[in-house]
């Protein structure tokens, strides 16, 4: 059996659900380049280009907003909040 962190088995499932289905779209703080502050969307923006993972402004009801309006499209969003003060 392969050990991995938590990080990595999210970012393993994350790889996965792009590759079997084009529609999945991950975006969020700083997901796309840097990774996600957790580092969870490591390289998958070079991977799988920035039209399916990309950087969204700082503003949680833009980024949530997106989400309801690309699934209301026919598109799976995976939308990423960093953290919740």
């Amino acid at each position: 059996m392969t050990q991995m962190t938590l990080i990595q088995a999210i970012n393993c499932a994350l790889k996965d659900a792009l590759s079997a289905d084009k529609t999945v779209v991950i975006f969020g703080e700083d997901v796309g380049k840097n990774g996600g502050v957790f580092r969870a969307t490591e390289n998958l923006q070079a991977q799988f280009g920035v039209k399916r993972v990309f950087d969204t402004p700082l503003a949680e009801s833009l980024i949530a907003g997106l989400a309801l309006g690309m699934s209301a499209h026919g598109l799976k969003p995976v939308a990423e909040f960093q953290l919740m003060g």
